[in-house]
């Protein structure tokens, strides 16, 4: 096998004669757009090597808005939790389709996406949304190697933008026990109680039963989440396979749990029947669950009266690992705590308590090494020896 080479302009393309096909009609492939020669004679060599060992893959003339619509409805809507593949979905409907839909996806290259991720980047997107968008694309594109649909898999090369460094903003004690006692009278206590003492995610509180709750032992185990999918409240896995743990509670969290406990009890036989009943320990008035926003407006309503310092409701997770870390706790058992997929995720999202453990470490090393100084003097080893 050979390659044909001539000049179109200033510019060099190649053919390779590829057999025929079953109808006896010869088959080719030509390639142009090289500067030189040269370069014409590399990528044919590079070809024509493919062809022969069986690497060769003819690309597809199907578009990446035709192919992801695809695949995201009969393979990514099947491969993760249904709010997850929602958020996905609209992702690539308001950004993806849009921009780069009506290319075919054998004219893709790394060029196009990362200009794609610059227009994006001087549009205001944020670098972490980006992130998002370099996900889906990759996967896809990913995909359509795998499945002979391209000859490259370009989303190897794709490099999506460095997330800054972003502060967290959080409550030390002192703020989470004014809020907490500004707030000991409201229905939606419990919320805060179980937020700023276990570090669960809104949606975990949200989804808890009684029938995940120990209350004899003093812990409760996080087995789903509620989330709002299409208007409609829906119950699924809980974020990572790590999500799923079991959080030993602190005694004045229990107190407060077992308190809520019976003030539910009573609401339940006041309604009878008009009760719907769905062991959530977090539920509207008659026992349905509760829509997440109304946790975040109640939550910010408490903040003006309180004039305390402006979080989100998340923070108050944040607040409740940095306070773990500062106190000394160890780092594996608050990111087991936190339901985190690895420690570094957890060092890395709290790094601003990191000076501070450092500092501990240092002082309780240096008081460790006096001590020791003191228990056996320098002057004492040397007249042993």
């Amino acid at each position: 096998m050979k390659g044909y080479f001539r000049k179109r302009g200033v510019k060099w393309s190649f053919t390779i004669d590829l057999g025929k096909d079953p109808q006896g009609k010869r088959k080719q492939k030509s390639v142009s757009g090289f500067k030189t020669k040269k370069e014409a004679q590399k990528a044919c060599a590079e070809l024509i090597a493919q062809i022969e060992n069986g690497g060769y893959k003819e690309p597809s003339k199907i578009t990446l808005g035709e192919f992801i619509t695809e695949y995201m409805e009969n393979h990514v809507k099947h491969e993760v939790r249904p709010s997850t593949f929602q958020n996905q979905l609209g992702t690539t409907n308001q950004n993806i389709i849009p921009n780069l839909g009506s290319l075919q996806l054998q004219h893709m290259t790394p060029l196009i996406v990362q200009e794609f991720y610059t227009k994006m980047l001087n549009q205001g997107y944020k670098a972490s949304y980006i992130r998002v968008v370099h996900a889906i694309l990759s996967k896809a594109l990913k995909r359509a190697f795998e499945w002979d649909m391209i000859p490259k898999n370009i989303s190897s090369v794709l490099k999506p933008p460095r997330i800054p460094s972003r502060s967290i903003h959080v409550w030390d004690m002192e703020t989470v026990n004014q809020f907490l006692s500004f707030t000991k009278d409201r229905e939606l206590y419990i919320i805060y109680v179980l937020a700023t003492y276990t570090g669960m995610r809104k949606g975990e509180i949200l989804g808890l039963r009684w029938d995940d709750c120990d209350l004899k032992n003093g812990r409760v185990n996080v087995n789903q989440t509620l989330s709002l999918v299409n208007n409609k409240l829906v119950f699924q896995d809980p974020k990572t396979k790590g999500s799923k743990r079991t959080i030993p509670l602190p005694e004045f969290a229990l107190h407060c749990l077992k308190k809520h406990k019976l003030q539910q009890n009573q609401q339940k036989l006041q309604l009878g029947s008009a009760y719907q009943d769905h062991d959530l320990v977090i539920s509207s008035n008659n026992g349905e669950p509760l829509p997440p926003y109304i946790v975040n407006y109640d939550f910010k309503k408490m903040l003006q009266k309180a004039s305390l310092p402006k979080i989100r409701f998340h923070d108050l997770r944040h607040s409740h690992a940095t306070i773990l870390l500062k106190i000394g706790e160890n780092p594996k058992v608050v990111s087991e705590r936190l339901g985190h997929t690895t420690i570094g995720m957890t060092l890395d999202t709290y790094s601003h308590v990191l000076p501070d453990m450092q500092k501990s470490l240092a002082d309780n090393f240096d008081t460790a090494m006096q001590s020791s100084k003191k228990s056996s003097s320098y002057d004492e080893v040397r007249k042993k020896i």
